[in-house]
């Protein structure tokens, strides 16, 4: 069978932030023809709102395998020494947007999570084409100031470790294990949900970030996996003692199934 084409209206328009006064993406617009889906994202600068041109969504989701509409989306932003890697999910009519924000040599690499609500087009305020002078961008980052240079790895003693799904009846990943790779990162192994026991799936190499670049504690991790019949976008941060693990599943042509987004959550044992 062909794989369903996901309609991706439902995330067309402008995107506000619901936090004024932070120092990221301000606004996001999302803009959809028949041949693509297209990203602007609009940040604060040195001397007001600068904006990053336009980024091709990479992929478009549903909420599962059956799904006809687009919920979720994968997209990035590459300015030389500052990436971004943005992944966004409609949750209760707001956009929620994960930034993955890499920014070596100015600090460490760092993760985001922000909210956006719908806002009007014709509002929108005016925004100068982002350059070097307009200052680093990404998400919002507590320690932008600082421009500190990282000396040391990244501490893993939170992240490191077993992680088992707080849902017995999981259909996915029922555990991960997460262990330093010896080259600041991670790597990352899989089990998937099945009776009578778990099985593994494999594993897979991970970037680890932290919660601004000024800081050297592992809070989140960004990871590929190729699956037999799929690829599989890794995306998790620790909040509250809890391993939140979203998972954007692409299948590949032909399969029948649509793509699709779901979270999940962990505890460590």
């Amino acid at each position: 069978m062909d794989r369903p084409r996901l309609d991706p209206s439902g995330l067309a328009g402008r995107w506000v932030n619901t936090n004024a006064h932070g120092n990221g993406v301000q606004e996001l617009t999302i803009d959809v023809d028949p041949g693509a889906v297209v990203l602007r994202a609009v940040s604060t600068g040195r001397d007001g709102l600068c904006s990053w041109g336009t980024a091709p969504v990479d992929v478009v989701y549903g909420a599962d395998t059956s799904a006809r509409n687009a919920m979720s989306f994968t997209a990035r932003y590459d300015f030389g020494p500052h990436q971004i890697e943005l992944q966004g999910n409609m949750n209760l009519g707001l956009l929620v947007v994960a930034s993955f924000n890499r920014v070596a040599p100015d600090g460490y690499d760092y993760f985001a999570r922000e909210f956006y609500r719908s806002g009007d087009r014709a509002a929108a305020p005016a925004a100068t084409a982002w350059s070097a002078a307009a200052g680093r961008v990404g998400g919002d980052d507590p320690d932008k100031a600082a421009h500190g240079v990282p000396g040391q790895p990244f501490d893993g003693s939170e992240m490191f470790g077993d992680w088992w799904n707080t849902n017995p009846d999981s259909r996915g990943i029922a555990r991960l294990r997460i262990d330093d790779n010896a080259r600041n990162g991670a790597v990352v192994r899989l089990w998937g949900a099945q009776a009578p026991a778990p099985v593994e799936w494999g594993s897979t190499q991970a970037d680890l970030f932290a919660l601004s670049s000024g800081s050297r504690l592992a809070k989140a991790f960004s990871a590929r996996y190729q699956a037999p019949d799929a690829n599989i976008t890794l995306q998790a941060n620790i909040k509250q003692g809890v391993l939140v693990v979203a998972s954007f599943c692409e299948f590949g042509d032909g399969d029948g199934r649509s793509n699709y987004f779901r979270r999940e959550f962990y505890y460590r044992s």
